[in-house]
């Protein structure tokens, strides 16, 4: 009985536990910093420029732009080692919605 009780236990735990990724900053700063240069988007690179552009805000229904810009800094300014790359970066796409 103990055995099949540790199994539904067990079982049910992995039901609900879903991995996630973290998000990397370092990874989107690296990548929209290329962008900024006028590389263009990087295939290796869609998953962490999606990682910023999905950063939206909103405010009483609507898309909050100040917040937007925001949240997406705060993002950036996570990688400590990216210099001043994260201001330059908002400063062109924070307000962008895709």
């Amino acid at each position: 009985m103990k055995k099949y009780l540790f199994m539904l236990y067990f079982l049910s735990c992995s039901l609900v536990a879903v991995p996630t990724e973290a998000k990397d900053a370092c990874t989107s700063v690296l990548c929209m910093a290329g962008m900024l240069q006028g590389t263009g988007e990087v295939d290796e690179c869609s998953s962490a420029i999606k990682d910023y552009f999905s950063i939206v805000k909103f405010d009483f229904g609507s898309i909050s732009l100040n917040k937007t810009f925001k949240a997406r800094g705060k993002f950036l300014n996570q990688c400590s080692s990216a210099g001043t790359w994260p201001d330059e970066i908002n400063t062109v796409y924070g307000m962008m919605i895709l």
